[in-house]
This record gives C-alpha cells, sequence and structure tokens, in this order.
C-alpha cells in the first residue's frame, strides 16, 4: 500500500497542534514528592522519571527542549507539502455545535500557507523561548511567562489554521488578550499598564471591522467557512465594499496600520521576549494574513487593492520618518517593525498576497534576532535604552553586536540577506504596475530611509565613543544568550534564498535594468547619504530642547498621538460635558423629571397662595365665577 502523503501532512501537522497544547497542561501538574532524588535515572526533554515511571519531575529547559523538537518535526509537513506540489487540504469536522438551525463546523486548512507560517513561527518561538530561560531567569514567575508565551503561540497557530471564521475568531481575539497579559508583565511599572490597556484598547477598534466582515459574511453567503466565502462572489457593490472595509479595518488594528498604530511602539514596554514574540510573526502579522486567507475576496477588486496600497505606503513613510528621529533602541525597532507591516499591506495591495507571506516568513527571522540582541543590550547596559549613550559596544559584545549589524543590513535590504528577496521583490513588482504611481513612490521613499536608520543604530551603537557609566563586566558565553541568536542569524542568511529558490518558484521578472537595480541603488543612496543626516542627529546633544521644525515632526510621531489622544479626549470630554451633563443630565431630564415634578408644583402651590387674601370680596368673586363656568358646562356640551 502506497504512503499517502497527503496523510501524513495531516497527521503531523494535527499532531504537532495537540502536542503543543498537552504541554500546557502537562506543566501544570505538580511534581511527586521525592524522597529520593537520586532514584531518577531517566533524562530526557526537561524531565527526569526513574525506571519505572512513577516519580516525575520537570525543570524549566522543558519548553525548550519542546519547541526545538516541534520545530524541527515541523519542516516534515512543509517537506511534504512541496513534494505533492502544495496540495490544499481541508480537514472538515461536521456539526461541531449547533445553534438553533445553524451548525458550526470545524474546519482545519493544512494548505502551503499555513506549513510555511506553521514552520517559521515554530522556529522563531522556539529560539525566543530558549532566549527567555536566560532573559527572565531572576523573574519568580518565569514558569507562568513560559505559559503564556505557548499559549500566545497556540492561539496565533489556531488563527492561521483554522478554515472557520467562527474558529478563527477564537484565535484573533486570543492572541488579543494574551498581548495585554504579557505587556503588562511587569505590573508596577505603570507605562507596561498603560500601554498594555493602549493594546487592548486600538485592538477593540479593529475588532469593529472584524465583527462587521463576520455579519456581513454570515448575511451574504451563508457560511462561515473561508473556502466556501472564496469561491462565491457578491452582485451587491455596496455590501461587498463593506465587507471588504471591515476586513482592512480588523487588518489595521491587529497589524498596526497608520491610524490604529500607536499601541505598537508602546508594547516595547514589556519584556524583551515579548517585543520579539509580538513584532516578527505572530500578532502584528494576524491582520496580514487575514488578507492573505481572504484574497480570492479582493483579487478583482481593484478599489481595494487600491485602499490597501494607499494605507500601506503611508504606513511605511510615516514608521521610516519616525524611526529615523528616535532615540530609545527598542522603539526605533519597534517602528522598523511598522514600516514592514505597511510594505506587506503594500504587496496585499499590488495583489501578490503569496509574496506578503513571502516577507512575513523572512522578517521573522532577522526582526527576532534584532530585538533579542536589543534585549541583550538593554541588559548588560543596566536597562539604558538611550543610543545616545551607547558606543564601542563592539569590544565589549561582539557577538550580540554582529547580530545586530547583520540584522539592520537585512532590514535595509543588503544584496543576498532575508530581507533582499522578500522586500526587493515587491518592489520589482510594484514598477510593473506604474497606474499606481503615488503609493509605489512613497514606498520607495520609505526604503530610502529605511537604509537611513538601520545605520544609525549601527553608528551610534558601534562606531562612537563609549559614552555609558563603567560597568562590571559582561560576558556572552550563556548558551540561552548564544544559540538563540546563532539559529535567527543562520536564517537571517539563508531563509530568503531558501524559500525563493524552493518554496516559492517564482517566476523571473522581466525588467530594464534600471527599475531591476532600483531598490538596491536606493538602499547604497541612503547609505551614503546617511552621512549627512546623522551628522545632524549627533549635532542634536540630549540638552537640545528645540530642534527644528521637521526634526519635531518626525519625532513627535507626526504629532498623531498628541492630537489622536489629547486634543481627541478633550473634544470627547466636552461634547460629553455639553450635550450629556448640561443638556441631558442637569437640562431636559432635570425639567421633566422629579426635579421639575417638584418646581412645578412649587410654583402651582405659590400660586394658590396668592388667591387667600382675607378679603370677603375676593372670595365672592371666585365663588360667582365657579358658579358660572358650572352653569355654562352643560349647555356647551349640549350645542
Amino acid at each position: 500500500m502506497p504512503l499517502n502523503l497527503q496523510w501524513v501532512i495531516i497527521t503531523l501537522n494535527s499532531s504537532l497542534i495537540i502536542i503543543l497544547f498537552l504541554s500546557i497542561l502537562f506543566f501544570q501538574l505538580t511534581s511527586s514528592t521525592l524522597s529520593k532524588p537520586h532514584n531518577l535515572t531517566i533524562s530526557a526533554l526537561g524531565i527526569k522519571t526513574n525506571k519505572t515511571f512513577t516519580l516525575i519531575t520537570k525543570n524549566k529547559t522543558f519548553f525548550i527542549y519542546l519547541m526545538k523538537t516541534l520545530a524541527i518535526m515541523s519542516s516534515l509537513p512543509l517537506i511534504s507539502s512541496l513534494y505533492l506540489n502544495s496540495p490544499d487540504i481541508i480537514v472538515l469536522t461536521k456539526n461541531w455545535f449547533s445553534l438553533n438551525s445553524f451548525s458550526f463546523n470545524l474546519e482545519l486548512h493544512y494548505d502551503f500557507k499555513f506549513n510555511l507560517f506553521f514552520f517559521t513561527a515554530l522556529v522563531v518561538s522556539s529560539s525566543i523561548i530558549e532566549f527567555s530561560n536566560y532573559y527572565m531567569n531572576t523573574d519568580p514567575k518565569k514558569k507562568a511567562f513560559f505559559h503564556l508565551l505557548i499559549i500566545f503561540l497556540l492561539n496565533m497557530i489556531i488563527l492561521t489554521v483554522s478554515n472557520n471564521l467562527f474558529f478563527l475568531f477564537i484565535g484573533w481575539e486570543g492572541v488579543g488578550f494574551l498581548s495585554f497579559l504579557l505587556i503588562r508583565w511587569w505590573q508596577t511599572r505603570t507605562k507596561a499598564k498603560k500601554a498594555a490597556l493602549q493594546a487592548i484598547i486600538y485592538n477593540r477598534i479593529g475588532d469593529i471591522g472584524l465583527l462587521l466582515f463576520f455579519s456581513l459574511t454570515l448575511v451574504s453567503f451563508k457560511s462561515w467557512s473561508i473556502s466556501e466565502i472564496s469561491s462565491l462572489r457578491i452582485k451587491n457593490t455596496i455590501r461587498i465594499k463593506l465587507l471588504l472595509m471591515g476586513a482592512l479595518l480588523a487588518a489595521a488594528g491587529k497589524s498596526a496600520q497608520f491610524g490604529l498604530h500607536p499601541w505598537l511602539p508602546a508594547a516595547m514596554e514589556g519584556p524583551t521576549p515579548v517585543s520579539a514574540l509580538l513584532h516578527r510573526s505572530t500578532m502584528v502579522v494576524a491582520g496580514i494574513f487575514l488578507l492573505i486567507r481572504i484574497s480570492p475576496l479582493y483579487s478583482k477588486f481593484n478599489q481595494f487593492n487600491r485602499w490597501c496600497l494607499i494605507l500601506g505606503a503611508i504606513t511605511a513613510i510615516f514608521a521610516a520618518t519616525t524611526a529615523i528621529s528616535q532615540h530609545d533602541i527598542k522603539k526605533i525597532i519597534a517602528y522598523s517593525t511598522t514600516r514592514q507591516l505597511g510594505l506587506m499591506m503594500v504587496a496585499i495591495g499590488l495583489n501578490i498576497p503569496i509574496i506578503a507571506l513571502f516577507h512575513i516568513c523572512t522578517h521573522a527571522f532577522f526582526k527576532a534576532m534584532l530585538f533579542l540582541s536589543s534585549g541583550r543590550i538593554i541588559h548588560s547596559l543596566k536597562d539604558e535604552q538611550d543610543l545616545r549613550k551607547m558606543g564601542g559596544l563592539f569590544l565589549i559584545l561582539p557577538k550580540t553586536s554582529a547580530c545586530i549589524i547583520l540584522g539592520r543590513l537585512a532590514l535595509a535590504g543588503t544584496p543576498f540577506l532575508a530581507g533582499f528577496y522578500s522586500k526587493d521583490l515587491i518592489l520589482e513588482i510594484s514598477l510593473t504596475k506604474m497606474t499606481k504611481f503615488f503609493g509605489i513612490t512613497i514606498s520607495f521613499i520609505a526604503t530610502l530611509l529605511t537604509a537611513v536608520y538601520s545605520m544609525r543604530i549601527i553608528l551610534f551603537c558601534f562606531t562612537n565613543p563609549t559614552l555609558f557609566k563603567p560597568l562590571s563586566p559582561t560576558r556572552e558565553e550563556s548558551i540561552n544568550l548564544i544559540k538563540p541568536l546563532n539559529r535567527l542569524a543562520i536564517g537571517t542568511i539563508i531563509s530568503g534564498w531558501m524559500i525563493s529558490t524552493f518554496i516559492l518558484f517564482q517566476t523571473p521578472i522581466t525588467l530594464q535594468i534600471v527599475l531591476k537595480s532600483l531598490a538596491f541603488l536606493i538602499t547604497v543612496t541612503a547609505t551614503v547619504y546617511r552621512a549627512f543626516v546623522i551628522k545632524n542627529l549627533i549635532a542634536l546633544t540630549i540638552t537640545n530642547h528645540n530642534p527644528f521644525l521637521l526634526k519635531r515632526f518626525t519625532t513627535f510621531q507626526w504629532f498623531y498621538q498628541k492630537i489622536a489622544h489629547c486634543i481627541l479626549s478633550y473634544i470627547f470630554l466636552l461634547s460629553s460635558l455639553t450635550l450629556r451633563t448640561r443638556k441631558i443630565d442637569q437640562g431636559w431630564k432635570e425639567t421633566i423629571g422629579a426635579q421639575g415634578i417638584a418646581i412645578f408644583s412649587a410654583n402651582i402651590s405659590k400660586s394658590y397662595q396668592l388667591t387667600q387674601t382675607g378679603y370677603i370680596k375676593h372670595y365672592l368673586l371666585m365663588s360667582s365665577i365657579i358658579m358660572i363656568i358650572i352653569l355654562l358646562i352643560p349647555i356647551v356640551l349640549l350645542f
């Protein structure tokens, strides 16, 4: 009987997801009481037991070994999928549960997109979790932190594997809630708590769009199956526009596009492993992955593609101009993530979602490496994050410095590194669609600025003289620090070439030599031009409080947060005070309510008191008037 590789893909993927889920429950079990510790003779994957398996104990390396094993095994479904020419495999479990006459089906989509993302996510996550063992070594709740990281990853896998919108919504909300818990991990820090609230609020705005997309999908298609939705067409133009606008709003909120972006830089207040996990290939790409999944819906809807292209281009230029003036090393990397997310949205706008997925995978390696390396630098400098107080780090942290330089070169699009293959491919394809000139031009300008702020970090951290205070000797001997960085560095070097050569099989793009080399020429030009920019930025000392207007504009993030958070909050407060408090609560509500009745009764009582004068002639006049009215009533009624 021949081996059915499709069943191999289904079995392996399902087994890996189940193992990942059960590992959370397994680690919750309390270790057995050990009266004779020397009886534990069998040790594997961070677990020790005796020969009869009656005594079990677990140590902190359990999750590290687990993630490494799962990362290696996840390559088998990807290889099998490539061997079968990327089959579209859907596992359907009918009647997951029913609600009145509507039944929910559990659908798992094991296609090429999921297999590639699954492998990338597990490889990068295993490095982040191993680094966490070094970074969170003194944290008293380290095991709980590992649990949250695994649950966060599991929710992202649920989001990407689901072929049912209801099941996808579970993963979507799961990554949002877990990000809230992880960002505010250090609860004694006020900024961390504010950043967590900011993240959850902006994601709730995006969820409005997701709920709009879900509801219109159910009304229009009578189904929540993504594969069924993709094969149908809506004749109602207004409804399809609203449906796609909801999907775009959801993607903008989760993937930090311009307008709903402030939560992403603020999330830097969490631990560095959280920043690496959020910003490389999990939560921030959830919105982009949603658009990749529903790409058949908008593949022929040019207006939606135009929306995505403009939004992605504005996001990219905003992040690039902002990052060039920041001084916090983690915030610079965060804004570079926003810039890359903008480029992924540009790929969606160019109607090449598979290239957006390609950039997600290559971006994951060098961005995770950058975050882990910056976390190591901050850790060594006693929590110092200001670039202007660094310098000469290559002498005390050579391996970490090499990873920073490698990641920055990949981010700038240096040839033959990971970023070069995916980023330049998007820009080259954009040159074949010159009808969208505005978005393409902004994307190229953002690419130029990316090279500038990439070199800025290199110059400030390594070429400037040492500016930090004397420290105790720092070492890089920890295997939990070096091994993750080495794996991510290897991924940064070879992932772009391997995916483009053995996985995507992309048809070569025919362009003139000048257009073909344009992205590379822009990178080289920016590298040369950065000398002028860096010179001006270095001249801006810490005590200089009056930078020129353009620098102030970029340093304060286009004044977006001041406008959105301060001015809009003041407008909302003023309108609520005027319209709600004064017009309603203290206005007509009081007039027709208890207070109004009391005033009305008091006025009647006062008016009646005025008639009680004590003069008999007044009483006789009032009696006569009342008598006449009584006699006239029957006459009026008769006629």
